[in-house]
C-alpha cells in the first residue's frame, strides 16, 4: 500500500484552511485596476507573517494578452527585493494619471479588461488574474455579481484571501469570487492590501532590535519595537533576546530575557543594566545586557532568528566595525535602526553590520531614544506599553486562561507540511506521522482550565454568555457549570473517549484534552456512562431530555450509545483525534497508553481497557455528518489554549487516508486475483525461462492485462505485457538474482507481484594445447606455442615464469621462447600462461625440461634417448566466462 497526499487533497485542505490561517510567507496578487485611458495598476502582496526574499527564487508577474496559453507569455515583470508582511508591490502604466502612480512603471499593466495576469514561482503558478487561454470577448463577469467586471473597474482582494489561486486555466472568478468591485479609476487602496483605502489598513506586527546603547562604564541598554500595524501578544509564543558572549555559537546561548505581555503598533520594550546611569533606566534592568562591544544579541521567536545584533560564533576582538563608516563601532557608540528597516536580520552567523549597514550612529551615553523606535529622540509622550487587562473568568469558579497560540495565524500547510506531500507505506505511517504533527506543541491543561476552554470552544453562535451541550443541544449559560451538588440545570465535562477506557487519572494528558471534552447535561451524561459508540437506534431506547426525545439512543444490553445524527461526525473526529494522538509513542511524557479504536463493542471485561468502538460505524457518521463552521471554530479555540489541532477537522479528507482501508473505503484499492505465478526454481545462465501468470484470476469474465518489469540497477524496465513470459537467462560471472515485478490491472484496479529467480553460473572448459620441444640441453633455445579453443573474443595472454633456475624468455601472445639457463644437473623450468578477458584472469602451466651438458669423454649410454620434435598436450582450463548481462 503506497499513500500520498494527492493534489486535490491538498487544495481541499486549502480551501478549509480559509476559515482560520495566514499564509507565513505567500504571494497574492491583491489589487488590479483597468480604469480609463492608461489608468491600469496591479499589486501583489506579501500576506504572510514573515518576510519574502524575491531573489532567492524566480518570482515573475506576466501578461497573457487576448487569450494566450501558457506557451504564449507576453509581458513579464521579475520581483527583486526583500517583501516584508504585509507590504505591497505596486506596478502600474506609464501613462497613468497620478494617482494611479505608486511603485514602478512596468509593460505588464499593458492589459485590459480580457487579458489575464498569472503570478509564478520557479515557473509555477502561484496565483492568477482572469482565465490563462481564454479571451472573454471585453471582460471576465460574474453572473452573481452584477457589478463585477475586468474592465472599468477596481478590484480589490477581499482580505480573507490570504493564499493564491493556483489554477491558471480555471473558470474566472470561478463560484467563490475573491474580489471586491469598486468604481473606475479608484486609487486609493494602491500600496496596501485589504479591502479598503491605504489609510485604514493596518501591517502586521513585526518585532526589531531598535537601539543599543553600549556606553561608558555600565550604561548598557537594548530596545525592541514593534515596527509593524497591529498589537504583537507575545505571549502566544516563545519570544526570547539571549546573549551570546565572547564568540559563543548557538550551542552556548548565554544570558536570556523572555517577552511577555502584549505590544502595541509603535511601542517598544527596553532592558538596561542595573548598574547604568538614571539615564538609562528606561524598561527593565536585564542580565541579557551583561555585553561589551564584541558580543551579540539574538531576538528569536520559538527558537527560531527573527533579528540579531552582532555575529554570533565570532569573537570580533573589541568591537565590530564598518570599513565604509569610520564612526561605527558596537563599543562605546548607541546605534539606532534605521526608520527604513520594515525586516529582521535572520542570519545570525552573516558578517555584521555587513555590506547594508541597518544602524545610524551617536555619541557615547546617548540615551534620548530609548523607548521609542526610530532614529531620533523620544519628545517625552511615549510610555511603556500597558500589560494586557486579565480576562474575564469565564464561568463559575473558573480561571483566567493565557492564550499559547493564536488561531488567526494559523497556516494549515505549514502545520502538516510533514504530511502535505508525503509518502507513506500504510496507512499506519501516516497516522504515526500525524500523531507527532498533534504532539508538538500540546500543552497539558489542568482539569480546572478545562472549564474555561469549553466555554471559548463550546460557545453558541448566537448568544456569547452561553455554551451548547454535546448530547441536547441546549444552549445554557457559561456560568452554569456544575461546581458541586446537584446537576439539575447545570452542565459538565463529557469525556468522549470514556476517562475510564485507559486514563481514568487527572495527570494522564487524555483526561484533560479538550479536543474530546465536551459540554454536556449531567443527568445525559450519566446514562451515557462509559458505553461504546454504536448504532443501536433500533435496538436500543432513546433518551429523554425533561421529558422529550433528544435523538440519542441507549442499549443497555449491549453497552452501545448512539449519539444524535447533528453531531455524529464531530464525536467520530473527537475519536480518531484520540486514536491518532495517543499512539504510546510518547508515554513517558503523557502517561498514556496506546488508544484504539476497534471495530466492534468492548465488553465489560474491557471496562478499563485502551479501547473504545465502533470504528466503522465511526467512520460512516464521519460521512454523514460533515465538519462545519462550529467544529472549525471549536478546533481553533482549543488550539487557542492547548496548542494542538484535530487534523480530521483540518483536512476531513485524512479520515478515509487513515481509516478507509479498514474500514471498507480503501483510498487506494487493489486488484483482489487468485492464483500464483509459475516460475522454475532457478535457471542455468544463457538458458531459455518462462514465468507464467496465466492462473492468475480476478473473477468470472474479467480480462486481465499484464506489464511485466525487470528491476536493473535503479530502474525498472518493461520486458513483457502477456501472462507468459519468455526470456533467456544472461550470462553471469555468479550466481545472481534477477527481480520482476508483474502488475495485472483489470482497467480499473490494478494489483502487483514481485518475481525472484536464481540464475545459476556454470564454469567452461576450454581446450589448450601447448606445441614445442619440452626437452633442451643447457643453454639451447626453445620455442613452446599454446593453442586455444573458443576462446572469448578480446582474450590477452601473459607468461611467466614460477619455477627453476631463472631463464631468458620472450612471449608474444600464445607463444614462448626460452633460452635454458646453465645447470649443474638436470631440472624442470615451469612457465604459466595466463589467459585474461574482461577482468577474469585463469592459468595453466607447461614444463621443460633442461639437461646438463656431457663432460669430456662421457659417452651416452645405449638406449637413451631425447624428445624431439613436437609434443602435444591436450589440457583442460577452467573458464569462467564474463557476466553477459
Amino acid at each position: 500500500m503506497r499513500i500520498k497526499i494527492n493534489a486535490v487533497a491538498a487544495a481541499t485542505a486549502m480551501v478549509l484552511g480559509c476559515f482560520s490561517t495566514a499564509a507565513n510567507a505567500n504571494l497574492v496578487i491583491t489589487e488590479y485596476i483597468e480604469g480609463s485611458s492608461n489608468n491600469k495598476a496591479v499589486e501583489v502582496s506579501n500576506m504572510g507573517g514573515s518576510a519574502i526574499d524575491l531573489d532567492a527564487n524566480a518570482y515573475k508577474l506576466i501578461l497573457f494578452g487576448n487569450g494566450a496559453d501558457a506557451s504564449k507569455p507576453g509581458n513579464t515583470e521579475t520581483l527583486t527585493g526583500t517583501l516584508a508582511p504585509g507590504k505591497s508591490l505596486v506596478f502600474h502604466n506609464s501613462g497613468a494619471a497620478d494617482a494611479f502612480k505608486v511603485g514602478n512603471a512596468s509593460t505588464v499593466t499593458y492589459f485590459n479588461g480580457d487579458d489575464a495576469l498569472v503570478l509564478t514561482k520557479d515557473d509555477v503558478v502561484i496565483d492568477r488574474f482572469g482565465k490563462r487561454g481564454e479571451d472573454p470577448g471585453t471582460a471576465w463577469t460574474d453572473p452573481s455579481d452584477a457589478n463585477f467586471s475586468t474592465a472599468n473597474k477596481t478590484l480589490r482582494r477581499k482580505a480573507s484571501v490570504t493564499t493564491g489561486d493556483t489554477v491558471a486555466e480555471a473558470d474566472f472568478p470561478g463560484t467563490n469570487n475573491q474580489w471586491l468591485v469598486f468604481d473606475i479609476d479608484t486609487a486609493d487602496g494602491l500600496g496596501c492590501s485589504g479591502e479598503g483605502a491605504c489609510s485604514s489598513e493596518a501591517t502586521p506586527g513585526l518585532l526589531l532590535l531598535t537601539e543599543y546603547i553600549e556606553g561608558s562604564s555600565n550604561n548598557k541598554a537594548i530596545e525592541i519595537s514593534n515596527v509593524g500595524g497591529s498589537a504583537i501578544d507575545l505571549d502566544a509564543n516563545v519570544y526570547k533576546l539571549t546573549l551570546f558572549g565572547n564568540g559563543a555559537d548557538a550551542s552556548n546561548p548565554g544570558n536570556s530575557e523572555t517577552l511577555t505581555g502584549t505590544l502595541d503598533p509603535g511601542k517598544s520594550l527596553v532592558f538596561h543594566n542595573s548598574g547604568a546611569a538614571d539615564a538609562f533606566k528606561v524598561g527593565n534592568a536585564s542580565t541579557v545586557t551583561f555585553f561589551n562591544g564584541d558580543d551579540a544579541l539574538v531576538l528569536t521567536k520559538d527558537d527560531v532568528v527573527i533579528d540579531r545584533f552582532g555575529k554570533r560564533g565570532e569573537d570580533p576582538g573589541s568591537a565590530w566595525t564598518d570599513p565604509n563608516d569610520a564612526n561605527f563601532s558596537t563599543a562605546n557608540k548607541t546605534l539606532r535602526r534605521k526608520a527604513s528597516v520594515t525586516a529582521g536580520d535572520t542570519i545570525a552567523e552573516a558578517d555584521f553590520p555587513g555590506t547594508n549597514n541597518q544602524w545610524a550612529v551617536f555619541d557615547i551615553d546617548t540615551a534620548d531614544g530609548l523607548g521609542c523606535a526610530g532614529e531620533g529622540t523620544c519628545d517625552g509622550s511615549v510610555t511603556p506599553p500597558e500589560p494586557p487587562l486579565p480576562e474575564t473568568g469565564p464561568c463559575t469558579g473558573c480561571e483566567t486562561l493565557t492564550p499559547v497560540a493564536d488561531p488567526t495565524t494559523f497556516n494549515a500547510e505549514i502545520y502538516y507540511s510533514d504530511i502535505v506531500s508525503g509518502e507513506f507505506a500504510n496507512a499506519e505511517e501516516l497516522k504515526n506521522a500525524l500523531s507527532a504533527i498533534i504532539a508538538k506543541e500540546h500543552k497539558q491543561l489542568t482539569y480546572k482550565q478545562v472549564w474555561s476552554t469549553l466555554t471559548y470552544a463550546d460557545q453558541d453562535p448566537n448568544d456569547d454568555k452561553k455554551v451548547i451541550e454535546i448530547y441536547t443541544g441546549t444552549s445554557i449559560s457559561k456560568y452554569d457549570n456544575q461546581t458541586s451538588g446537584s446537576g439539575v440545570g447545570k452542565w459538565n465535562r463529557e469525556h468522549v473517549w470514556a476517562k475510564s477506557h485507559g486514563f481514568p487519572s487527572e495527570s494522564q494528558w487524555g483526561y484533560t484534552d479538550a479536543h474530546h471534552l465536551r459540554p454536556s447535561d449531567p443527568g445525559i451524561n450519566t446514562a451515557r456512562s462509559n458505553n461504546d459508540f454504536g448504532a443501536c437506534k433500533d435496538t436500543g431506547e432513546e433518551v429523554l431530555f425533561n421529558g422529550v426525545g433528544t435523538g440519542n439512543y441507549l442499549d443497555k444490553a449491549t453497552d452501545c450509545w448512539e449519539p444524535r445524527d447533528e453531531v455524529k461526525g464531530d464525536v467520530a473526529r473527537m475519536i480518531m483525534y484520540m486514536d491518532t494522538r495517543y499512539q504510546g509513542t510518547d508515554t513517558a511524557t503523557t502517561q498514556m497508553p496506546d488508544l484504539v479504536a476497534v471495530d466492534r463493542l468492548t465488553t465489560a471485561d474491557e471496562d478499563s481497557a485502551p479501547l473504545i468502538g465502533t470504528l466503522c460505524t465511526l467512520y460512516a457518521w464521519n460521512q454523514l455528518d460533515a465538519v462545519d463552521t462550529y467544529e472549525q471554530n471549536r478546533n481553533n479555540q482549543v488550539y487557542k489554549y492547548q496548542g494542538n489541532r484535530n487534523p480530521f477537522i483540518d483536512r476531513p479528507e485524512l479520515v478515509q487516508q487513515v481509516y478507509g482501508a479498514v474500514c471498507g473505503d480503501d483510498p487506494n484499492p487493489v486488484l483482489e486475483v487468485e492464483g500464483d505465478i509459475v516460475t522454475p526454481e532457478s535457471v542455468t545462465e544463457g538458458a531459455a525461462y518462462t514465468l507464467d501468470a496465466s492462473a492468475i484470476k480476478a473473477g468470472e469474465a474479467v480480462t486481465l492485462t499484464y506489464k511485466w518489469e525487470q528491476m536493473v540497477a535503479e530502474e525498472k524496465i518493461l520486458v513483457g505485457n502477456e501472462a507468459i513470459l519468455s526470456l533467456t537467462a544472461p550470462m553471469v560471472k555468479a550466481d545472481e538474482t534477477l527481480n520482476f515485478t508483474l502488475t495485472i490491472s483489470d482497467g480499473k484496479l490494478e494489483t502487483t507481484k514481485d518475481v525472484s529467480l536464481n540464475v545459476i553460473n556454470v564454469p567452461l572448459t576450454l581446450n589448450v594445447e601447448f606445441a614445442g620441444t619440452t626437452k633442451v640441453t643447457e643453454g639451447d633455445k626453445t620455442s613452446i606455442t599454446a593453442t586455444v579453443t573458443g576462446a572469448p573474443e578480446g582474450t590477452s595472454y601473459s607468461w611467466k615464469q614460477v619455477s627453476g633456475d631463472i631463464a631468458l624468455f620472450t612471449a608474444t601472445g600464445l607463444t614462448l621462447d626460452v633460452t635454458s639457463p646453465s645447470v649443474n644437473i638436470n631440472q624442470v623450468l615451469v612457465f604459466e600462461l595466463t589467459a585474461s578477458v574482461d577482468g577474469e584472469s585463469f592459468s595453466q602451466s607447461v614444463s621443460i625440461e633442461v639437461l646438463n651438458a656431457e663432460d669430456n669423454g662421457w659417452t651416452k649410454p645405449d638406449g637413451a634417448g631425447s624428445l624431439g620434435g613436437f609434443i602435444t598436450l591436450l589440457l583442460p582450463l577452467i573458464w569462467l566466462r564474463r557476466r553477459q548481462g
